[in-house]
């Protein structure tokens, strides 16, 4: 049974924001409440740059009739979003539209309220947005950074497809994004993959000389295979618990990967996974970084998927 879950989806007015609320129309419960959000300026980023008030300067400027063109803009944009999940099946009580005045800046303002009791932050990767002087790729790498108290989903370019896949390494970050899934996504659509990556224990790129035999890099393989069984077969009952078939649960074992960040996107690329799941930190994360080096590394170079980063 699927918990109670409230989607906090920042819009900046682009078309690459609607490409996230098309994706959520798709992917999530239908039962999810969701607060579409966008922060307005109230003068343009130009003013801001140079630390000057809008009296600043001889020349009358039309920042009224700017303020109210903005203003347009946004509700247009917001209605037409809301109506893309009312369509899709979503209750239009259930759609929330917020729309406040900058604050303390674009990304302390989505964070602020972020905190306000969501299940989910979900910003799209990229786009320069029709309303004035708004990039939300900048906007999103550094949300990502910093919320680390929910899951953060980062909406690429073409996520068009249902299939998703969860790297999965035993560790509790990993755990924690099969949670995820199971709270926010919609059982009845959704086909999912658990992939869990293995190095092996040669690298021939820092060291020519070939310390480990053919048998120890086995053995590496079976122990690797062995360690993480139960947790594939720990996250494949919580998936079903949430209500996901069986029939729709995979599981794949990579080895002889040298890189797992490009394994799992390479994966997923060629099986038409447009979802990938990540936990925050994983195994061998070190604590000083916010974001695990295997999400960081896919976060850069996967670009059509979408990424989710559970906390």
């Amino acid at each position: 049974m699927q918990k109670h879950s409230r989607i906090l989806l920042a819009l900046d007015g682009s078309d690459q924001s609607l490409v996230a609320v098309r994706y959520i129309s798709k992917v999530i419960s239908k039962q999810a409440e969701t607060a579409l959000f966008h922060v307005v300026a109230e003068i343009p980023e130009a003013f801001r740059d140079m630390n000057v008030d809008r009296s600043t300067g001889e020349v009358d400027y039309p920042l009224k009739s700017w303020k109210d063109h903005q203003k347009e803009i946004v509700n247009e944009f917001m209605a037409k979003a809301r109506e893309i999940l009312v369509h899709a099946g979503f209750s239009r009580e259930a759609v929330a539209v917020k729309a406040q005045p900058l604050k303390s800046g674009i990304v302390r303002d989505i964070l602020d309220e972020s905190h306000q009791d969501y299940s989910a932050l979900v910003v799209g990767r990229t786009g320069v947005s029709k309303i004035d002087e708004i990039r939300m790729g900048s906007v999103a790498s550094k949300l990502v950074e910093v919320v680390g108290h929910i899951p953060i989903i980062v909406v690429g370019e073409k996520p068009e497809s249902q299939k998703i896949l969860i790297a999965l390494d035993g560790s509790i970050g990993s755990m924690r994004a099969v949670n995820c899934v199971g709270t926010l996504l919609n059982p009845a659509v959704c086909e999912i993959m658990l992939c869990h990556v293995v190095r092996p224990l040669s690298n021939q790129e820092l060291s020519p000389k070939e310390l480990f035999k053919q048998k120890h890099e086995a053995d590496w393989i079976a122990f690797n295979q062995r360690k993480i069984l139960p947790a594939i077969n720990k996250a494949k009952r919580q998936l079903v618990q949430a209500g996901f078939s069986e029939e729709h649960i995979s599981s794949e074992i990579l080895t002889y990967q040298k890189s797992r960040a490009a394994a799992i996107a390479k994966t997923a690329s060629d099986g038409g996974y447009r979802t990938i799941v990540l936990g925050r930190r994983g195994l061998t994360s070190v604590r000083e970084f916010n974001i695990g080096r295997v999400s960081r590394k896919i976060l850069h170079f996967a670009f059509q998927p979408a990424l989710w980063i559970a906390s």
